[in-house]
């Protein structure tokens, strides 16, 4: 398997197991102390303020395509804090 740079999922389009596109990934958010991602920063429409954070736990499978999340994922939080 070949690992993708991060530089690669800037934009990278996010959408849910069945088809419907929820935006593109604009950010990733990660524990300093473990290393792990805690969410992702997803950008919807045309507006930049416009965002959602989508839990790690709701991301199946990130391809060079596109970051696949659950059906039935949970927002982490309605808005990204100002």
């Amino acid at each position: 398997m070949q690992p993708i740079l991060v530089h690669d999922l800037h934009n990278l389009p996010v959408i849910t197991q069945g088809g419907t596109k929820i935006g593109a990934l604009k950010d990733v958010a990660i524990d300093v102390d473990s290393g792990r991602v805690i969410h992702y920063v997803v950008k919807r429409g045309l507006i930049a303020r416009d965002e959602l954070l989508v839990a790690s736990d709701e991301v199946i499978e990130i391809r060079f395509d596109a970051m696949i999340v659950k059906d039935t994922f949970v927002f982490a939080s309605d808005r990204v804090p100002a």
